[in-house]
């Protein structure tokens, strides 16, 4: 693996904001949930879970927990750490073994209706607050229409789902269609998104370590399992780190 001037020096400024240098890391993880457990009784104590999680492992056996923001250029941060041959060791390889059928996992949004009719009502009222006479008019116009715009793109990137096809994942939102055939793709994880609001999501990386993160809430949770399970048979690593009868991370109850 070979890492970029840019990426070398995003990888650089990353570790030294978290305190370690390269030396230090002999391994490490991405895309799985962080947790620690009870000794004896195997009891969770501790879990950092969502997109973007990073562990660093130590070769003084600690480990450091750190999340992946998009500011962070996580594509160019795992490029720097193969490239410096540091082992990914959460990645595995399945064998390839069927094609699934196509099959289409949608499901309504009654949630992306109450952010369209948003966004269609601060685009009229900003319309309607407009007034060639009078200049203070622009004022609020112009903060309907950021919030108008700031809702248009809500409703482009996170009412995501997802389409098994014979050769392809194909991720479908408001207006466009991303096609990963399934030999591009290296890793996908499904989880739990930390804001509630956009309960979970699926976090891909290409055979060429370039990481997207995309929110699937027009994608049932309960069907992430089945997903995952036809992704690895076609020879991809998934996983599905979410429990599929919670609404959310935190949901004390549990839905069959």
């Amino acid at each position: 693996m070979r890492a970029t001037e840019k990426d070398r020096a995003r990888g650089m400024r990353f570790l030294k904001k978290q305190g370690l240098s390269l030396e230090q890391v002999c391994m490490f993880h991405f895309m799985e949930r962080y947790q620690v457990k009870a000794p004896r009784t195997g009891e969770i104590l501790q879990e950092t879970y969502g997109a973007g999680v990073l562990t660093l492992d130590l070769r003084d056996g600690r480990s450091h927990v750190t999340v992946l923001r998009p500011r962070h250029r996580p594509s160019s941060i795992i490029r720097f750490l193969l490239a410096a041959g540091v082992c990914f060791e959460n990645l595995r390889h399945p064998a390839l073994k069927i094609r699934p059928d196509k099959k289409d996992f949608q499901r309504p949004s009654l949630y992306m209706l109450w952010f369209f009719l948003l966004f269609l009502t601060s685009l009229t009222l900003g319309y309607y607050c407009l007034n060639p006479e009078n200049l203070w008019s622009l004022i609020p116009a112009l903060l309907f229409f950021g919030v108008a715009l700031v809702l248009i793109s809500l409703l482009l990137t996170r009412f995501c789902y997802l389409t098994l096809e014979n050769d392809a994942l194909v991720i479908h939102s408001v207006g466009r269609s991303i096609r990963y055939p399934y030999h591009e793709l290296l890793k996908v994880n499904f989880d739990f998104a930390r804001e509630l609001a956009f309960t979970h999501v699926m976090e891909v990386l290409d055979k060429e370590y370039r990481y997207r993160l995309f929110y699937i809430g027009r994608t049932s949770r309960k069907s992430l399992p089945e997903i995952a399970e036809k992704l690895r048979l076609s020879g991809v690593d998934a996983t599905c780190s979410l429990n599929p009868n919670k609404r959310y991370y935190e949901d004390k109850h549990l839905y069959q």
